[in-house]
């Protein structure tokens, strides 16, 4: 018998559930989410690339106030409106009594994640009914790409919520215009004040081709629409013409940073979607596939089809070969993977089951034994390998973090033992498993991955030499991460020598063993040199030379 979609979902499951309360169930995912997301935020250094570029911008606002234009050290515009950075220099001057700047700025990430959790789980309800709101959760976090993005200070979460909003007011339309118009005015307006132009385009471009489908194709939606664009514009006006008041030029420069690329990124982004979006894009397709003409009937496949489309052409076309760009795709996958979620056969359920279980549980297994051998140098090839190059980091025993990785994959290993294996309970152990994999390696294993990535007792150093003699330094062969780390720990931004006429009598040189000073600084003395274990290039601060 054909599986009616229209029926009640509660009463049509294909496999058997725990009896257990929606309330309980709820709750249950709430903490799961919580130690998702909480774990990793605070404790460790920026950790470039990613995160290089907000601290520099978080910074760049909370010491020069600057709310409207702010700009990291390494660039010359502005790469985002300033939404994301705002709010995270907010949490920064809150919680920074008690924390770092940095790990105070990434606490903002969890009102943007948990907003778009709420969005995603109310637009799953509207679409596919009580109760799925919540497996939509569980295959987003479960979204192998969205593990170390969730956690880093990246503008692109703003945009995520900004998306999912827009996505929940097309799914609220039906039931609620009048609000739905207002979500979607909002939404599209967090999401260009967080992504710029490239957000809109595709929010409204999707709008456009829903119309494709004929129970969209009516007066009330374009009110709709109409209603939702004047929002829009209310939302994202009054900082478009600070910007346009204050820096006309820099506006103008701006404007024209969004160019077509000659040629298209399709296949990176689609290449990258295969495995960042993973479990959601095989539930995603098998459901398409099994229930096409659904398409051309429902919203609940024609909206997050719709999306994905428009979002890969757009981004491939406007957008750069970056990992980020991808963040989005987890949301309309989630939601169309919901809808295959209670439709799989019992043996493909299993089989999801039992490829995360493997999957997990040699990760996890790898990540105890890389810890052990941290500590005891047991086994010695792995403990060899691990350090080679390794700076002088030296593995600590922490018992809250121990006992804390413990808990969670014994509960990992309960959750797999179960005697009865559900549809449901496999995307549970799934996220569950990523949540498991997540915890162990950043309790265990943070320490030694902040080693390799920490720039902080390299630039303090520069930092000391800076306050002693100038508070200019031009930078040379420095990368942009490098550039905005610096500006991070030392509080001054390094000055471009071509680009700049300022007299900076301080130089910051990156070199190898092979380059050697540039011909220009070959008269400059020497006033400090240093660099980190695990790199092959080293720094060298030169001070230039006054003559009589």
């Amino acid at each position: 018998m054909k599986f009616d979609l229209e029926h009640d979902w509660q009463g049509n499951m294909s496999t058997p559930r725990k009896n257990l309360g929606e309330k309980t169930k709820l709750h249950l995912f709430f903490v799961l989410s919580l130690i998702f997301l909480l774990t990793g935020l605070v404790g460790h250094e920026p950790w470039r690339p990613l995160e290089s570029t907000s601290i520099s911008i978080i910074l760049d606002i909370i010491q020069n106030n600057q709310v409207i234009m702010p700009m990291a050290a390494s660039d010359s515009l502005i790469t985002h409106p300033p939404l994301y950075s705002f709010v995270g220099a907010a949490f920064g001057k809150l919680f920074s009594p008690i924390l770092s700047l940095h790990d105070a700025a990434r606490l903002a990430n969890i009102f943007w994640v948990s907003l778009t959790l709420v969005s995603l789980g109310l637009m799953t309800r509207e679409l596919w009914g009580e109760g799925f709101g919540r497996q939509a959760g569980l295959i987003f976090i479960g979204s192998v790409g969205l593990i170390l993005n969730i956690h880093s200070l990246i503008p692109e979460l703003a945009t995520l919520l900004g998306y999912t909003m827009s996505l929940y007011a097309f799914s609220l339309y039906f039931r609620r215009p009048f609000r739905a118009s207002m979500v979607l005015g909002f939404g599209s307006g967090i999401a260009f004040l967080s992504g710029a132009v490239t957000p809109l385009i595709v929010i409204y471009l999707s709008s456009i081709f829903l119309l494709i489908f004929k129970n969209w194709r009516n007066k009330r939606y374009f009110i709709f629409i109409a209603i939702s664009s004047i929002i829009t514009i209310f939302v994202i006006s009054p900082w478009l013409y600070s910007f346009h008041y204050l820096e006309p030029e820099m506006f103008l420069s701006w404007i024209k940073t969004i160019k077509l690329h000659p040629e298209s990124l399709f296949k990176y982004h689609l290449q990258g979607i295969l495995w960042f979006t993973w479990p959601a894009l095989p539930l995603a397709i098998w459901l398409v596939i099994k229930d096409f003409k659904l398409i051309l009937s429902h919203k609940k496949l024609q909206i997050p089809i719709i999306f994905f489309l428009v979002l890969i052409i757009t981004i491939s076309i406007t957008g750069q070969p970056n990992q980020t760009n991808l963040i989005p795709f987890t949301i309309p996958l989630s939601i169309i993977a919901v809808g295959a979620i209670d439709r799989l056969n019992r043996g493909s359920a299993s089989a999801l089951n039992w490829f995360g279980i493997l999957i997990f549980g040699l990760i996890g297994f790898l990540i105890w034994l890389g810890w052990f051998a941290m500590l005891t140098e047991i086994p010695g090839k792995i403990y060899e390998r691990m350090f080679f190059n390794s700076s002088n980091f030296v593995a600590e025993f922490e018992l809250f973090n121990f006992i804390f990785a413990l808990v969670i994959t014994l509960l990992w290993l309960a959750s797999i033992v179960k005697f009865k294996i559900t549809n449901r309970s496999a995307i549970s152990n799934w996220s569950l498993g990523i949540t498991m994999v997540w915890v162990t390696l950043i309790t265990l294993w943070g320490p030694f991955i902040d080693n390799r990535k920490d720039y902080k007792i390299i630039f303090n150093d520069v930092k000391q030499q800076l306050t002693k003699s100038s508070s200019c330094v031009y930078v040379n062969n420095l990368s942009d991460s490098q550039i905005n780390l610096l500006h991070y720990y030392s509080g001054i931004k390094g000055t471009n020598p071509n680009l700049e006429n300022k007299d900076c009598r301080l130089v910051l040189l990156s070199l190898t063993e092979e380059k050697e000073i540039p011909a220009e600084y070959k008269l400059w003395s020497e006033v400090w040199t240093g660099k980190r274990l695990i790199d092959k290039n080293y720094f060298v601060l030169l001070a230039k030379k006054i003559s009589n």
